[in-house]
């Protein structure tokens, strides 16, 4: 077999085990943020009365890749997806659809399920003492000066929170809608297909971990999670239908998980003290478990 993943044919057949997988990574994204309700040293919007320093052991498990994952997932079903689309007036339905099918459960988000954990929020920091509906009348009247200390987003103390996926999936979704048709262009193609270079399974790795390395160490705040997202949608996208890339994951998949156990042992010593670790080592290992733990769950998948 080749170790080449530009020289393989794709694939056409759907990956059915992907669907179970975006099931199952949404599933323990929910799970996630349910135990930061009740982790000791981790800040949240608010907190449980009952908090616990065990329970962030086990959220260490899921903590470096958890978005990263649903994001190449994302990039994979918008290559299946993009490929059915051909022509001026099937481009702009597509275009059209998605965005309503992102953006409208956005909106309904912002204004009806952003709220609650706001209100949940400053109820609990004894900013207000009322009830829910005289909080989202004045959560209404976006000039309400209870919100001031409070985060701005699309308007004044309304933000999309934790619905950033969705904003972010709009945006990423049209920058790959553009380059899926630049690369028809047969100029464009002929260019890609020059600046191309033959990667490897562990080269691919490899420039993955130094990507995320480049995005935690020269970005900051929210930049580094938007670029590290798309990178893997893009990943995603551009492997979607390699086959040497879903045969070496089935080729390398105990390699993957001793790797995985090993990085996150080292994690979780790190994270008791135990190991005594130089920054930019401790950077390195969560940076690399980061990736390693999207392949090891595309692996098993």
């Amino acid at each position: 077999m080749s170790t080449q993943l530009n020289a393989i044919q794709s694939t056409h057949s759907r990956h059915y085990f992907i669907d179970w997988l975006r099931v199952i990574a949404f599933a323990t994204l929910i799970f996630y943020h349910i135990s930061m309700l009740y982790s000791q040293n981790w800040g949240f919007h608010f907190k449980s009365n009952y908090t616990s320093e065990h329970v962030e052991y086990f959220m260490l498990l899921f903590s470096p890749w958890r978005m990263l994952l649903i994001w190449f997932i994302s990039g994979v079903a918008l290559r299946f997806m993009l490929d059915k689309v051909s022509g001026y007036k099937l481009c702009a339905l597509f275009v059209l659809k998605r965005s309503i099918f992102i953006l409208l459960p956005l909106l309904v988000g912002l204004w009806l399920i952003v709220p609650f954990q706001l209100y949940a929020e400053m109820h609990q920091q004894g900013v207000i003492d009322m009830t829910y509906w005289q909080f989202y009348l004045a959560f209404l009247d976006t000039s309400n000066s209870i919100f001031v200390n409070y985060q701005s987003g699309v308007w004044p103390h309304v933000d999309v929170n934790h619905l950033w996926y969705l904003r972010s999936l709009w945006q990423f979704m049209l920058i790959v809608f553009i380059y899926s048709l630049v690369a028809k262009f047969s100029i464009f193609s002929s260019l890609l297909n020059t600046i191309k270079v033959n990667l490897s399974f562990s080269m691919l790795t490899g420039l993955l971990v130094i990507a995320m390395l480049l995005a935690n160490n020269c970005l900051k705040g929210d930049a580094i999670r938007e670029v590290s997202g798309f990178i893997f949608l893009f990943t995603g996208y551009l492997l979607a239908k390699n086959t040497y890339f879903w045969k070496s994951l089935n080729r390398y998949l105990w390699l993957l998980c001793a790797s995985f156990t090993l990085l996150y042992v080292c994690i979780a010593l790190a994270y008791q003290n135990e190991l005594d670790l130089p920054n930019y080592v401790w950077t390195a290992i969560y940076n690399t478990q980061r990736v390693v733990g999207v392949l090891t769950m595309l692996s098993l998948a």
